[in-house]
């Protein structure tokens, strides 16, 4: 345990994390936004959509856009930079989407990473943030690059419409595989939040491990371990341009990169606590703005609780509780005390449950994610399968949401004062 902490990779992610988080070193973002105009009388923006919209608590849906021009109250323009936030009604964001229904036409537009869009907006209360009150589409860009990312926003809006037949089961499916929470049960959230059990919704490292799992027995029954390896690595980065690089799965693909790298150079496989303090430190690099977001602080809290204390747990465990249940109790004890600090600093509560909750639903959940995975690819060649795909779908969800909200019935522990939203 010393001997990885006093590595100098450690050494420098351990300081660069005490800089950021004491308020010592801020932060900057890469992209700040660069205007002619003040933020108040700017009116229009032109730019590329640079994150997958995310539905906020009062229905709105967050995004991140790429500004390159912006207009003013007085008709002038001039070329801007920088990225902004931006806040889309629904009607803009899920017009096309199936079971959403809106009267206005200008509304239907594939609001979607890489897209190029016109947006007329208001100033929010904090410089950089805008409301966008009406989106135009200008075109995806020119070149290889311009279709990719057309092709990335068309399966994603195809995968809602396949999903979108399964009901609440499909759902669900559409969050763990895409990030989309649009048609998650609300009921369904809930219990998994008060379960403790918000990780599994949030797309992280587990849904790449399931992933990369499935794509390496796959490998290794049909072409061997090394073309095995190399299909899971393929695999992974995929679901990562699929999905989106949200904070934890950068850390993933970024902690799964570096052994690989390290294994096609014949190098010696790096350790999996020098491994994460070197993807922090990338990350930082990389992301500057995700080290104060939520995901990014639980995300590496939780793999670095699990490293550095999984083990000892696991010691202890062992002699009172079968191997196959201490290892998985000892991960999520190990997870929910490194990130409990972040947890009341951000939510005022712990859900303790969710240590026992996590053993008990994530084996659930992932046979839930291998079927459905499994049943989209038989749906794509036989699509009159679908409604039998979808029953089985459902026995699974059921059990799901069951086990789900027995574990959301017990107590919370709330710090006075303070109320989790």
């Amino acid at each position: 345990m010393v001997k990885k902490l006093t590595h100098p990779i450690v050494i420098a992610a351990l300081a660069c994390a005490i800089l950021v988080y004491s308020g010592l070193v801020r932060v900057r973002p890469r992209a700040p936004f660069v205007s002619l105009f003040a933020h108040k009388n700017i009116v229009r923006l032109d730019g590329m959509v640079a994150s997958n919209p995310v539905k906020a608590a009062d229905g709105t849906y967050r995004a991140d856009f790429a500004v390159r021009r912006a207009y003013e109250k007085s008709g002038a323009s001039a070329t801007a930079r920088g990225t902004v936030s931006v806040r889309f009604p629904a009607e803009i964001v899920e017009a096309l989407y199936p079971g959403k229904i809106y009267t206005a036409a200008s509304a239907a537009v594939l609001c979607e990473t890489g897209a190029y869009l016109s947006l007329s907006v208001s100033p929010r209360f904090r410089a950089g943030d805008f409301s966008v009150t009406h989106a135009t589409a200008d075109g995806w860009g020119r070149g290889l690059a311009g279709k990719i990312r057309h092709f990335r926003a068309r399966c994603r809006l195809y995968c809602r419409r396949l999903l979108y037949a399964w009901g609440d089961a499909g759902g669900l499916l559409l969050a763990l595989v895409s990030g989309s929470r649009e048609y998650t049960d609300s009921a369904v959230a809930d219990a998994f939040r008060y379960a403790g059990l918000s990780h599994i919704l949030a797309l992280s490292g587990m849904h790449l491990s399931l992933v990369g799992g499935l794509a390496l027995a796959v490998g290794r029954r049909v072409a061997g371990r090394r073309i095995a390896e190399t299909l899971q690595l393929a695999a992974i980065v995929f679901f990562v341009w699929f999905a989106g690089l949200s904070p934890s799965l950068f850390r993933a693909l970024v902690c799964a990169l570096i052994p690989f790298v390290c294994a096609k150079l014949s190098l010696r496989r790096p350790d999996a606590v020098v491994v994460l303090c070197a993807a922090f430190l990338l990350h930082l690099m990389v992301f500057p703005g995700h080290l104060q977001s939520a995901a990014f602080m639980l995300s590496y809290g939780a793999l670095a609780g699990i490293l550095l204390l999984g083990a000892p747990i696991r010691r202890l465990l062992c002699a009172r509780i079968v191997p196959a249940i201490s290892d998985a109790l000892s991960a999520s004890a190990a997870a929910q005390v490194f990130t409990a600090p972040i947890t009341l600093r951000l939510f005022g509560c712990l859900m303790p449950v969710g240590i026992v909750a996590s053993v008990a639903v994530a084996p659930l959940v992932t046979w839930f994610l291998y079927a459905g995975l499994c049943g989209m690819v038989v749906c794509l060649a036989f699509p009159c399968l679908a409604p039998a795909v979808g029953f089985l779908l459902d026995l699974l969800y059921d059990a799901v949401r069951g086990l789900a909200g027995f574990f959301a019935r017990f107590p919370v522990l709330s710090i006075i004062g303070k109320e989790w939203s």
